[in-house]
């Protein structure tokens, strides 16, 4: 008998996300599936509950929510034999997106039930994992501001987007290090990626893998606000390759270096805002880290 413990989000997405116990017993029957549901009312809190599922002998955790709730769930099962599921409720779903897994929540549970399970690489920032992807410069900002909006659809993405566009400045110079060589930038946006897709099908990187041992980073040097425009219209159109400002690397680790001090420096990492302070930043990848469950073929 499996052990699967379900860790929601309410408030994910729209909210109101209709799993209780008695939906998901229609999927689980109890001969062969032992169900336990818990209801994260916090941040922070989904990685408690997960970590009390590990303890409980939990052969799977499903992570019910967005990238920030997959997030603190999957970072409880890194190196770990607990296997993530994914049922995806959030806003983006930029992580469920390049696993293929469905937004449909009947689609999502039959993965659960019947999906494979695959091992992904797990990126790390300064010690912390992160799934998906991470930025400093102008994505945090769009984050910053998507945030503060009470909406959560495509449309709130879009006019956080422009709305950073129209208020962003960025000045400072990074020192970075990765392959080997050393170089520095001012840059409109230092992006790095694990996965294809940072939510709504929006990518920067779409040759990237959750699976082959490297990071995609995006390099875009400053650019003016109609360069902005320009290339959000390319990313809409997946040409942004053709913005000749835009750099593209593959690493295994990098190291980002800031010219000057500061003590309230944002990153953010699956959509969620960090401050570092005054730290630099360390990215490297750890392979084939977290055991999930994805669709079959």
């Amino acid at each position: 008998m499996k052990k699967v413990h379900f860790i929601i989000n309410p408030i994910a997405g729209k909210g109101g996300t209709g799993l209780d116990t008695l939906t998901l017993s229609k999927y689980f029957k109890p001969e062969d599936y032992e169900i336990e549901i818990k209801t994260s009312d916090y941040p922070g809190h989904a990685s408690i509950l997960t970590m009390e599922s590990v303890a409980n002998g939990a052969d799977i955790v499903v992570a019910c929510g967005g990238d920030g709730t997959i997030n603190e769930v999957a970072s409880c099962l890194v190196h770990t034999p607990v296997t993530l599921g994914i049922i995806p409720l959030g806003s983006g779903n930029g992580f469920a997106e390049s696993l293929h897994i469905s937004r449909n929540v009947q689609r999502a549970i039959e993965v659960i039930k019947d999906g494979k399970e695959g091992h992904v690489d797990v990126a790390m920032v300064n010690g912390k994992p992160f799934f998906s992807n991470m930025g400093i410069g102008f994505d945090a900002k769009v984050i910053s501001n998507y945030n503060a909006s009470k909406e959560r659809r495509l449309w709130a993405y879009l006019k956080a987007i422009l709305k950073s566009i129209k208020d962003f400045k960025y000045n400072e110079s990074l020192q970075v290090e990765m392959n080997g060589k050393k170089f520095q930038t001012n840059p409109f946006m230092f992006f790095i990626s694990n996965s294809k897709v940072m939510g709504y099908d929006i990518s920067l990187t779409r040759t990237a893998s959750l699976e082959d041992g490297l990071l995609d980073v995006v390099i875009i040097e400053n650019l003016s606000r109609g360069e902005m425009l320009v290339l959000g219209l390319l990313v809409l159109l997946r040409l942004s390759q053709y913005l000749k400002k835009v750099k593209y690397y593959k690493v295994k680790e990098l190291k980002v270096a800031f010219t000057s001090v500061h003590n309230d420096r944002l990153i953010q990492a699956d959509g969620e805002l960090h401050n570092l302070g005054g730290q630099d930043v360390v990215v490297n990848i750890q392979e084939q880290g977290l055991c999930v469950l994805m669709p079959q073929g």
